[in-house]
């Protein structure tokens, strides 16, 4: 899979929610509201939220695994010592390093399982992960434009997860118009990490 493919996997799945959210509006709207969401619409829209985020974590997950993928590709097909890299990490000025003793060419061990305890919606992390992988995020003008509301979209979520916040300040359109800064958002991201890819 590809940065582009990727990036419609999660759009396609963002807008499969949307509509979703879209026909439980149109429940409540009806002449005939469905009791259903007229009595548990905090829940609703409580699971809304938080499946849009769990989208976000994981779409920043596999484009950022991606890019390391393919740095790990370079790496491989140039062939650079272990050991010189170590050494120019390492007080020059040393005789002796440790770890010296295996010839071996460069490589990269880290995991997508190994990005879980690093990546999440938030921006902080988000932003310092991606520094980690040689991409400032922050230069990106569509990433600026949206950090601050998904920094909010986030914060949101993380409050009905960890404190069981109410969801009565959210309404429906709001979640439509997340989705869109998402899409937004993820598609900044994507754009970086496909022009670094094809260097």
């Amino acid at each position: 899979m590809d940065e582009q493919q990727i990036y419609e996997k999660y759009v396609d799945l963002l807008i499969s929610l949307m509509d979703i959210i879209n026909e439980s509006q149109k429940r409540l709207l009806s002449d005939n509201p469905d009791p259903l969401f007229q009595q548990h619409l905090n829940f609703f829209i409580k699971a809304y939220l938080i499946t849009m985020c769990t989208y976000l974590e994981a779409f920043l997950t596999d484009i950022a695994f991606i890019r390391i993928e393919k740095i790990a590709q370079k790496l491989q097909s140039i062939s650079i010592p272990h050991n010189i890299v170590k050494w120019s990490f390492s007080n020059l000025s040393k005789d002796k390093i440790d770890g010296l003793e295996e010839f071996k060419d460069l490589s990269i061990s880290i995991k997508k399982d190994d990005l879980n305890d690093h990546l999440s919606g938030n921006i902080d992390k988000t932003i310092n992960t991606f520094r980690k992988i040689g991409l400032n995020l922050t230069s990106i003008p569509g990433f600026a434009d949206n950090k601050d509301q998904i920094s909010s979209i986030v914060s949101k979520r993380n409050k009905i997860i960890h404190k069981n916040d109410d969801a009565s300040d959210v309404s429906m359109v709001d979640l439509i118009n997340h989705i869109n800064t998402l899409i937004k958002y993820m598609d900044s991201i994507k754009t970086i990490v496909k022009a670094e890819n094809s260097k």
